[in-house]
């Protein structure tokens, strides 16, 4: 039989998650981060976010969660994102989900690029000074969010066996919910804190409320991960309550 998946979040990953969060914070507060900085920062952010989704389309093997189906037209053809026939129990890269997650890196690169430009384009029609990038502890920032993203993804996609709850086509979404309302509010936040001159303290308020989204966000994934997972063991539980019936009958 089949091992059962798990899915609540591991608290070490939620730890790590505020963790690369506090990055910025100490950016501000002692370091004199910039708006512009914080920006960037979190533009590279989501673009760790996508980067590493692409390896959860490949692995996704788990149906019941709608994404069965969904086709997309990718190259003038319609491509079903429906899981892939006979998965494995372990953590597996299907062939058959290359051309869902091309379309994804395409997709989602046209939409981290326009972020990027008006990121980068912040000076020519902010209200207020943005400042400047310190390209280092930027950097630094954005390998938090790497090890913190990549973190979870090692613990709850792989090791709480996450894959097997949900399909390519409901995995190709994911980071869509979680990275346009986050950022929607992040550029709206941005313009009220470049127009008040960008003090200290309106950009501390910035990185707390993105905080709190951010876990928001994690936390929410995580428990739907853990209601599929539940769902998914009520139906194999009933299966093999039919097929012991058909044994005995």
């Amino acid at each position: 039989m089949l091992r059962s998946p798990r899915s609540a979040s591991s608290p070490l990953a939620l730890v790590a998650l505020v963790a690369a969060n506090v990055v910025p914070l100490v950016g501000v507060v002692w370091f004199g981060w910039s708006l512009k900085a914080l920006l960037v920062a979190y533009w590279l952010e989501s673009g760790v976010v996508g980067l590493l989704n692409v390896p959860k389309i490949l692995a996704a093997s788990g149906s019941g969660d709608g994404g069965s189906s969904i086709t997309a037209t990718i190259n003038g053809r319609q491509v079903d994102l429906s899981p892939p026939e006979n998965p494995r129990d372990g953590f597996h890269f299907y062939q058959s989900s290359v051309p869902i997650a091309g379309f994804f890196l395409v997709h989602y690169g046209v939409f981290w690029a326009v972020h990027g430009v008006f990121v980068w384009t912040l000076d020519a029609f902010a209200v207020g000074g943005v400042g400047g990038v310190p390209v280092i502890p930027v950097l630094l920032a954005a390998g938090a969010t790497l090890l913190s993203h990549g973190g979870s993804f090692v613990v709850n996609f792989v090791g709480h066996q996450e894959y097997r709850t949900i399909s390519p086509g409901k995995q190709m979404s994911e980071p869509y919910r979680r990275v346009i309302v986050l950022h929607l509010t992040i550029i709206f936040g941005a313009f009220l804190v470049g127009a008040s001159g960008a003090p200290v303290a309106a950009l501390v308020v910035m990185v707390f409320v993105k905080t709190i989204l951010d876990v928001g966000a994690h936390l929410r994934e995580h428990a739907q991960a853990r209601k599929r997972a539940k769902n998914r063991r009520e139906t194999a539980t009933e299966t093999e309550i039919l097929d012991a019936r058909d044994t005995s009958a």
